[in-house]
């Protein structure tokens, strides 16, 4: 999921000289003076933030703050700039006494479910999408964000209800589009998840992932030629993308063109050295070419990398039958098999002992 790239901070109203002029005060009552030198200080921060000083805007809104402690627009500003510095508890911190002052600060709530989610706090950053939601409707981020909890978590048709909301909110969400396409991915209505991709794509076609997502529901479509061309157009995107590379050459593999599918694999292995799945795939490739012991060797270093890798194991084994090690087969695919593998135990069944 992406994170905000900026917040945007409401600028108070400059306080002129003849403020104070205007303003009766008692004799000894600093109450207006101070109040005065606390929004000078607001607006210097707000002036440092939109000059890019992050570190200076804090310093002013510590130094309003020290004047007026229930300054709410300086506590949520300083909060935000420090969620934007990865000051996450620092920013929680903040949120907490804007939430105190004003409990229907739906934006407090909200960034603060974010800072909740950056900390891995998913239970406390949901509660506080859910009150964020609960006091605004139509917050299309809090959509967002508590529908990307429900997808991983699996419950993808409350997933999507968010993202429906998320989108009706704000109808160029290119992010809640993309994401609902992949949840309808895996409630197997593809023809729902391309259309979701093709729209991200209008909103912001510079998405790589997108692009690469769509390619991912044309080959769950066989449509491979579909396929390649998207996960082409995501490598011109963005030309040190590996999983592309890897989604492009199963494609290839899919659609039987098992060479270009193995120079896929290597670019994928070439840009993450430590990408298991790329070597088990090339193993494959080079098993439909009858180069069983370049397969053997590719299965091996992806076993390296992950020694409970169950396809590994089985595509080794179908590859060391075919050099009449079977005992060796044998092994492999009973190894799969106790790691799950469905595959591995019917091949065991078949021809082991």
């Amino acid at each position: 999921m992406k994170k905000l790239k900026s917040i945007l901070l409401m600028l108070l109203t400059v306080v002129s000289l003849s403020y104070f002029a205007q303003t009766d005060v008692a004799v000894g009552d600093s109450t207006v003076l101070d109040k005065a030198k606390s929004e000078s200080l607001y607006n210097s921060g707000i002036e440092k933030f939109n000059n890019k000083d992050l570190k200076g805007a804090i310093a002013e809104f510590d130094a309003a703050l020290a004047i007026a402690p229930d300054f709410e627009k300086a506590l949520f500003n300083r909060g935000s700039i420090k969620y934007q510095l990865n000051d996450y508890k620092g920013a929680i911190n903040d949120f907490d006494e804007v939430i105190k002052l004003n409990p229907d600060s739906n934006n407090a709530y909200f960034l603060r479910g974010r800072a909740h989610q950056a900390l891995n706090k998913d239970e406390e950053a949901m509660k506080d999408f859910n009150n964020a939601i609960k006091i605004d409707d139509k917050n299309a981020e809090a959509y967002y964000y508590r529908g990307g909890y429900y997808f991983i978590d699996g419950k993808y048709k409350d997933a999507i209800a968010d993202y429906d909301n998320a989108i009706k909110n704000k109808p160029n969400h290119a992010y809640a589009f993309n994401d609902r396409g992949s949840a309808k991915r895996q409630l197997n209505d593809i023809e729902g998840a391309i259309k979701d991709y093709k729209k991200a794509i209008i909103i912001n076609g510079k998405l790589s992932f997108v692009h690469n997502n769509l390619g991912s529901a044309y080959r769950n479509n066989k449509q491979y030629s579909e396929a390649i061309q998207s996960y082409t157009k995501a490598i011109s995107l963005k030309d040190d993308y590996y999983i592309a590379y890897n989604n492009r050459g199963f494609a290839k593999f899919e659609k039987g063109d098992y060479k270009e599918a193995i120079k896929d694999f290597d670019n994928a292995i070439r840009l993450k050295a430590s990408y298991v799945y790329a070597y088990n795939n090339r193993a494959a490739a080079k098993h439909k070419l009858n180069d069983f012991k370049g397969a053997i060797a590719d299965c091996n270093k992806a076993l390296i990398l992950d020694e409970e890798y169950a396809a590994a194991y089985l595509n080794r084994g179908i590859a060391e039958e075919q050099i009449r090690k079977q005992d060796k087969a044998c092994e492999d695919w009973n190894k799969a098999a106790s790691l799950g593998l469905k595959n591995g135990k019917i091949f065991s069944q078949q021809a082991c002992d």
